[in-house]
């Protein structure tokens, strides 16, 4: 059953957030301050713009008053996005472009003078192509390595030198638990996860010095599109808190990583799972 998502914000004080059920629809509602929005005079370039977690973060650093730039690959999802950023009273800067084109993936980015915070969204896992390690098919192997923990790389690399010359930055990638524990059949995802784990640690040993922060951010499992009851009742099953992650929960993570509250906490891996990872009750 699909459940249809609405955001709506009030521009109230104090800020907080509320999770509401109206019938089978989900408000979110973000009560952001006039006088005190975290992100103000921040520019922020969010890869997986188009996707579904993506534009969760995307409408959450606006809220908080950040001007964001969105990379995605699909020209009606970007526009789409950006009118409902518009609706929103945010800036939003829409670019088209596909992360496994190296060269058009580079004029992107270097084409953005100041960039504050990034983050490293953009990502894909096998679905239907996933296969034991003795029958994986290399091309997509390479695929998801490219997707998952190349693109990222690339991206880093060009905005860590913009970072380094202002003396500050916040970069955030999106990894999963699955890069810590593994899981059966999907290990080029695993394996494309804990090589960015690894590499977002590195960073953030070199950059730490420069007044940039590098940390990720771990989802559990993060239902999208048409999901029956009885898979959502089996997704509640994998974690101690028995309840169903959103892509809200993984908006509110980033957040707090680009934000100022966490300027002294960098290298780290957060697990935004229900406790899936803590192996109780989570899958294999």
């Amino acid at each position: 059953m699909l459940i249809a998502r609405r955001l709506r914000a009030r521009i109230t004080s104090p800020i907080k957030r509320r999770l509401t059920k109206v019938s089978m629809a989900r408000v979110y509602e973000v009560n952001v301050s006039p006088n005190r929005r975290e992100l103000d005079g921040k520019v922020a370039l969010v890869t997986g713009a188009t996707g579904t977690i993506g534009r969760a973060i995307i409408l959450r650093l606006v809220l908080e008053g950040a001007t964001v730039i969105g990379i995605g690959r699909s020209l009606e999802k970007l526009n789409s996005l950006s009118d409902e950023v518009s609706s929103l009273g945010g800036t939003f800067t829409p670019m088209q472009v596909d992360l496994e084109d190296d060269a058009a993936l580079s004029v992107a980015l270097y084409s953005v003078a100041r960039i504050d915070i990034l983050v490293n969204c953009a990502g894909g896992s096998t679905r239907s192509e996933h296969a034991p390690v003795w029958e994986q098919s290399l091309d997509v192997v390479d695929r998801i390595l490219r997707i998952n923990l190349r693109a990222a790389i690339t991206c880093t690399r060009a905005v860590a030198a913009k970072m380094v010359d202002q003396g500050y930055g916040r970069i955030i990638s999106i990894g999963s638990i699955i890069g810590d524990h593994g899981k059966a059949r999907f290990s080029e995802y695993a394996a494309s996860k804990a090589g960015l784990r690894g590499y977002m640690k590195s960073a953030a040993i070199e950059l730490g010095a420069h007044g940039i922060t590098a940390n990720l951010v771990s989802p559990g499992i993060v239902p999208r599109g048409a999901r029956s009851h009885d898979e959502l009742a089996r997704i509640r099953e994998t974690n101690v808190m028995g309840a169903i992650c959103s892509e809200e929960d993984i908006a509110e993570a980033v957040l707090f990583f680009a934000s100022d509250r966490s300027s002294f906490i960098t290298g780290q891996d957060l697990a935004v799972d229900g406790g899936r990872s803590l192996g109780l009750r989570g899958d294999d």
